[in-house]
């Protein structure tokens, strides 16, 4: 035996080593992987991340954009614009005043809608003045013309750029050319709220923004917080972009992460960069953590399998020893709690050879108490079903006596059998072949007294259970029930079946009538209270059987209710392999 242990102790040995090695590998691999994963991870957020806030930042501006020029082109259709634009050389005085602060202050709203508004003016080239948002009415610019002409040929959002400053210019849709449109509304956008919203972004250090104008190739607004990158060095690279991104640059000796976005509507490009060591240092650290989380791993399993085999392999090897010796019938063993260090084990060592003593001092006690209370509950089944027939023997004896029937000393003669058969073996046990002819004889009775109203089909039982043994009384009440509860409320054709049939090993005794009183309700719970078998109450005589068959056979055996082909219930006994 110490030979076996030594070998198992070794065999459990190479197994730890082998699942240490088995487990060791994957979480290299697996370091590798989240490493290469987590960069991956990484660049892709931050570029998902970077464009999106870019992608959305530009949409807002084409938006406000867009709403700007609306705000124009309704103006272009004031009142009081087109008044004075045709009717100034014949409007009083007090009509020009008032008509020029309501222009105005339509003006002055357009102005104060958005923060990229830095001014809003009304050039009227009929009267040749400009009307202002912000300082009122002034002598016509003369460098407006230009303006105009220059936004005419532009698409999209017709943003020029004049002097350094930014218009929002629109023609009046009679003359594309300008040179003959009588007034044109004009924005002058505000380019400080444009380096406003580049600083926003720079939240790195050696990082910077820039909303750079395609149209003239010239930065609108920028903003940085270290390293500066010239304008023309960005326009080489992405001026001809014609979508959305990130990549990896180097200009000179700096390499950047660059993060950019293109409007068509604006002809705009928004340029963000990152210093390359900002964005791929943390990428370095998170490796050195991925190598020192596989240390640490290394080190608890270790740990974690010597602490395993010393406190609960080796004692639940032990356990599992003398559970075996148990199964195997050996009752006198018992476990030594000095050989475990664990209060658990030692308690579960304690609880076993107590459990051991109490299975030596129970097993026969409790076995053989099984079996006399089994026996006593046959014995008080049975001693119920005995005295049921004779109460209606004697009512029938007391109406054929009343009657003068001649079949009466047959009928005693049956009767005087029929209880023989109860008080001349006290045996709870018989030979089925003979129950069955108590069951003849009680039929006999049945059709002696209704010779004309009632058909009694008796079948043969199979040879090789004739000598099957079965408990006591458990057809004749079967025959009885159908013959009280359906046979007997029918006046004529009154029909009793009994059938016997051998189905996989099982014998199938079957009793059945053609009683029209029962209903498919009735028959769900006859059903019911069969499967529930009440303690409580009187027990009924399919119960009472249905209970005795499951003593003396297995579990598969017993009492079966359903509706009979004859039209009433059909009452089936099975029987299985007997019980020891």
């Amino acid at each position: 035996m110490h030979s076996l242990i030594h070998k198992l102790n070794i065999s459990l040995f190479k197994k730890i080593i082998s699942v240490f090695l088995i487990v060791t590998a994957p979480i290299f691999i697996l370091g590798i992987y989240i490493r290469n994963w987590g960069a991956s991870t990484v660049r892709e957020e931050l570029s998902k991340s970077s464009t999106a806030q870019i992608e959305f930042y530009l949409n807002q501006l084409e938006k406000e954009i867009e709403r700007l020029k609306i705000l124009q082109y309704t103006c272009l259709n004031d009142e009081s614009l087109n008044r004075l634009a045709v009717q100034y050389s014949i409007m009083s005085d007090y009509e020009i005043v008032s008509n020029l602060k309501q222009l105005q202050s339509r003006l002055i709203t357009i102005a104060y809608s958005s923060s990229y508004v830095k001014n809003v003016s009304a050039h009227i080239f009929s009267i040749h003045k400009t009307i202002s948002s912000t300082r009122g009415v002034d002598p016509l610019d003369p460098k407006a013309y230009e303006r105009t002409k220059d936004a005419a040929g532009l698409t999209g959002a017709q943003i020029i750029r004049y002097e350094d400053r930014l218009y929002l210019t629109t023609v009046y849709p009679s003359d594309k050319t300008g040179s003959n449109s009588s007034y044109v509304i004009e924005i002058e956008l505000n380019q400080d709220a444009f380096n406003e919203d580049m600083e926003q972004f720079n939240i790195y250090p050696d990082s910077g923004s820039y909303l750079i104008d395609l149209t003239n190739r010239k930065e609108i607004a920028m903003a940085n917080t270290g390293k500066i990158l010239h304008s023309d060095s960005i326009l080489e690279d992405f001026a001809t972009t014609h979508q959305s991104g990130t990549s990896l640059r180097k200009i000179d000796s700096f390499r950047y992460y660059s993060v950019y976005a293109r409007s068509d509507y604006l002809n705009m490009l928004l340029l963000r960069y990152l210093p390359e060591n900002l964005v791929f240092t943390p990428m370095r650290n998170f490796t050195n953590w991925i190598w020192i989380f596989v240390m640490v791993s290394i080190l608890v399993i270790v740990i974690f399998t010597l602490t395993m085999n010393r406190f609960i392999n080796r004692p639940i090897k032990k356990l599992v020893e003398v559970f075996r010796q148990v199964e195997n019938g050996n009752l006198q063993i018992s476990l030594n709690t000095d050989d475990v260090e664990s209060k658990e084990f030692a308690y579960l060592y304690v609880r076993f050879n107590k459990m051991v003593d109490s299975l030596n001092m129970l097993i026969d006690q409790v076995y053989k108490q099984k079996i006399l209370t089994q026996r006593a509950e046959l014995k008080q089944l049975q001693a119920q079903i005995k005295p049921h027939f004779l109460y209606n023997s004697f009512f029938i004896i007391n109406t054929m006596a009343q009657t003068g029937d001649d079949n009466l000393i047959e009928f005693t003669n049956h009767l005087g059998e029929y209880y023989r058969y109860l008080t001349r073996n006290a045996a709870d046990i018989i030979p089925l072949h003979e129950e069955i002819e108590h069951a003849r004889t009680y039929t006999s009775i049945l059709s002696m007294r209704f010779t004309k109203n009632l058909t009694v089909e008796f079948g043969f039982c199979p040879e090789e259970f004739e000598q099957y043994p079965v408990p006591r009384l458990i057809i004749q009440p079967l025959i009885e029930n159908a013959f009280e509860h359906a046979a007997e409320k029918r006046m004529k054709d009154r029909i009793i079946s009994v059938s016997f049939e051998i189905r996989e090993e099982r014998l199938h005794i079957t009793v059945e009538d053609n009683g029209t009183s029962l209903s498919d309700e009735e028959l769900i719970k006859l059903q019911k209270t069969l499967v529930l078998q009440p303690d409580d109450g009187e027990v009924t005589a399919l119960i009472n059987i249905n209970r005795r068959l499951k003593l003396q056979y297995d579990e598969l055996s017993g009492v079966v209710l359903d509706r009979s082909p004859l039209g009433g219930l059909g009452v089936e006994l099975i029987l299985g392999p007997r019980r020891e």
